[in-house]
């Protein structure tokens, strides 16, 4: 992105920079090129502590899943636990630990992309369905107003209760992910690419075969899922939400730079 699309750049930093985990009085950031490294300072005493931790760090994950729809960015995450340093010298900053290296470690030998919790952990996650992906972690599902729409319609589509809107605010922009993960495992030119939207999809496609078969023959409409009607002021929310995060950085001096970089070398050209 960097050679080719420092717009798209600037636009990543900006909704790194806007999460809510940097104003939760709970836990620290650190921001490290394409890194988001979040983690709690004071250390969990009891269960309690622990479930309220690991509730918040996947809601975190959450929010970054819900920001990027539509943006064509991707993320894969790890909750794991573990020592962990972070202090500041005169000239540097130092962060290490063993937690760190196992997150770094474990996301790279996952060939998906979202969120993956620990088993240790996942004992005290109380909010969120997951499904087993080795033995050591679990695949977390982000999208809880999917998970609504399941229980309510029994995973028969489509369901037009009217309070299925309500319950289920966050659809259009779940079904946007859904269809990007379709698209992407289908059509990306890297085949290793490809292997990571195929290995979510699958996870999403075996916990609503109904949903998912529906979304499919559906185009990915929110029609498929809720009627002819359904969630019509969402969509427009959704699609002025991701044109507006689409136009930043659209300014940025490097994107400037860029492009007059390139205007010379098209001069150049005989």
């Amino acid at each position: 992105m960097t050679a080719k699309k420092p717009r798209k750049v600037a636009r990543l930093y900006s909704i790194l920079d806007s999460l809510n985990a940097h104003t939760h009085r709970s836990f620290r950031t650190i921001v490290f090129s394409d890194t988001v490294l979040v983690y709690n300072p004071v250390l969990a005493k009891t269960d309690h502590d622990r479930n309220y931790l690991v509730w918040y760090l996947i809601e975190f994950a959450e929010d970054l899943h819900h920001r990027l729809t539509g943006q064509d960015i991707y993320f894969r995450a790890v909750i794991t636990a573990g020592t962990f340093s972070h202090y500041n010298l005169k000239n540097i900053e130092c962060f290490f630990g063993e937690a760190l290296v196992d997150a770094y470690l474990h996301e790279k030998q996952i060939p998906s992309i979202g969120l993956f919790i620990k088993n240790d952990c996942n004992q005290y996650n109380e909010y969120f369905r997951v499904a087993p992906f080795d033995d050591e972690y679990q695949f977390v599902y982000l999208n809880r107003s999917l998970e609504t729409l399941h229980k309510m319609s029994g995973d028969v589509f489509p369901f037009t209760d009217p309070g299925s809107q309500d319950q289920a605010p966050y659809t259009p922009w779940q079904i946007r992910f859904l269809e990007d993960l379709h698209t992407n495992m289908r059509t990306h030119r890297d085949p290793r690419v490809r292997t990571k939207f195929l290995t979510a999809w699958d996870f999403y496609s075996k916990r609503y075969p109904g949903m998912t078969h529906a979304l499919v023959a559906g185009n990915f409409t929110t029609t498929a899922l809720g009627g002819p009607h359904a969630w019509l002021p969402e969509i427009q929310t959704m699609l002025s939400e991701i044109k507006r995060l689409k136009r930043i950085g659209s300014g940025t001096p490097v994107s400037r730079a860029l492009l007059r970089k390139r205007r010379r070398k098209r001069r150049r050209k005989p």
